[in-house]
């Protein structure tokens, strides 16, 4: 259900584009100061894992996208009523509940998708690419997305509400 609803295909889409431009701006700035005559020493942590690199300010954007998506994982199905259906099917809360989380882990392999065609670039572009740096701090984010996924999982749960579950897993974030 998660990849039937048009406002994950669409944060799915800004996210792509949002990290993109990222990640141009930041080449762009490494382009123009290379220019100048400048040399790195590790052009790959330089762009992507230091404080000012592309995974770091995608890190400080995922918390936008994640209460958008998980806002509506079980607040919908108490709105709608559709909940008593599942709780009358043959499964448990517990494998309802997992559903609903790997679901969410789906949606971040995607989101993770995306970013790893990012680094596919650099790993192209860049002479002696660090690639295990790079898989590292990839699973360190989607690791952080499961978090985040887990919160929004659990603020949906408590209230009926797709926009106070939205609100609730940005102030818990």
């Amino acid at each position: 259900k998660m990849f039937y609803s048009p406002i994950a295909w669409l944060l799915l889409i800004v996210f792509a584009i949002q990290s993109g431009i990222i990640l141009m701006s930041i080449v762009d700035i490494f382009v123009r100061v290379s220019i100048m005559g400048y040399h790195y020493s590790s052009l790959t942590s330089q762009i992507y894992t230091s404080n000012f690199g592309f995974l770091s300010k995608i890190q400080s954007t995922l918390y936008l996208y994640i209460p958008l998506i998980s806002m509506g994982l079980f607040s919908e199905e108490f709105n709608s009523g559709t909940i008593k259906l599942l709780y009358s099917s043959p499964i448990s809360n517990r494998q309802i509940v997992w559903g609903k989380f790997l679901s969410m882990m789906f949606f971040g392999l995607a989101m993770m998708s995306i970013l790893i065609a990012e680094v596919f670039l650099g790993f192209f572009s860049i002479k002696d690419f660090d690639f295990p740096l790079v898989l590292t701090a990839l699973l360190g984010l989607y690791l952080l997305v499961c978090t985040y996924s887990a919160i929004g999982l659990f603020m949906s749960s408590l209230t009926s509400y797709q926009v106070v579950a939205a609100i609730g897993t940005f102030a818990v974030l």
